[in-house]
């Protein structure tokens, strides 16, 4: 092994030396460590205090941790607009959208919004608006209130389309054979006898 050392070094710089040589033969990919989408989950705390990240939580699920710390550069740089409010709801995986005053119908109260939480279950739990409320106060204008949240449940369903095609003839009997009609009646027209003999 070749050493920078002096020929005068000591026992602890000598064994310094080896034991951090091996030190360098473990593999670190630096680059994932600065993206939250592929850096080791233990580094994620963090990431998200590197980026200011306004709400964390440590319960979340790893897929809600690196949206949140991806997306949180871009909701800073619009915070407090319509959109910055929707991408951090959106990032804890829940599909929102934002009313605001002059699109209700009646038109609300200036400076007002409602929130509308789409999800395909009711999988929305108390714990799950606390954070979404906590959200709402970091990211909204602080002008503006919120007045109502509306959860939407979307029902999957799969739409089937049937067609029949229907082939055939279409014959009309205006006299029947003999003197029995279809009915039940007889014709009386003087080819058969009362009992349906001919004549």
């Amino acid at each position: 092994m070749t050493t920078l050392l002096p020929p005068n070094a000591t026992k602890f710089e000598m064994n310094f030396e080896v034991a951090f040589a091996r030190v360098s033969n473990i593999e670190i990919n630096i680059r994932s460590f600065n993206d939250p989408m592929t850096a080791p989950v233990e580094v994620l705390p963090w990431m998200a205090w590197e980026r200011s990240v306004d709400v964390w939580n440590k319960s979340w699920s790893e897929a809600q941790k690196r949206q949140v710390i991806k997306t949180s550069l871009y909701t800073h740089s619009i915070k407090g607009t319509v959109e910055s409010l929707e991408v951090a709801l959106n990032s804890l995986g829940f599909p929102v959208h934002v009313q605001e005053w002059f699109n209700m119908v009646p038109m609300g109260k200036p400076y007002t919004f409602k929130l509308f939480i789409k999800t395909s279950e009711d999988n929305v739990s108390v714990t799950d608006y606390k954070e979404l409320f906590k959200v709402v106060r970091a990211y909204k204008n602080l002008r503006s209130h919120l007045i109502d949240t509306t959860v939407m449940l979307n029902s999957p369903s799969n739409l089937q389309v049937n067609a029949t095609t229907q082939a055939g003839h279409e014959a009309e009997f205006v006299k029947s054979a003999g003197g029995l009609h279809l009915d039940g009646t007889w014709a009386l027209d003087g080819t058969k006898k009362l009992n349906g003999v001919d004549m």
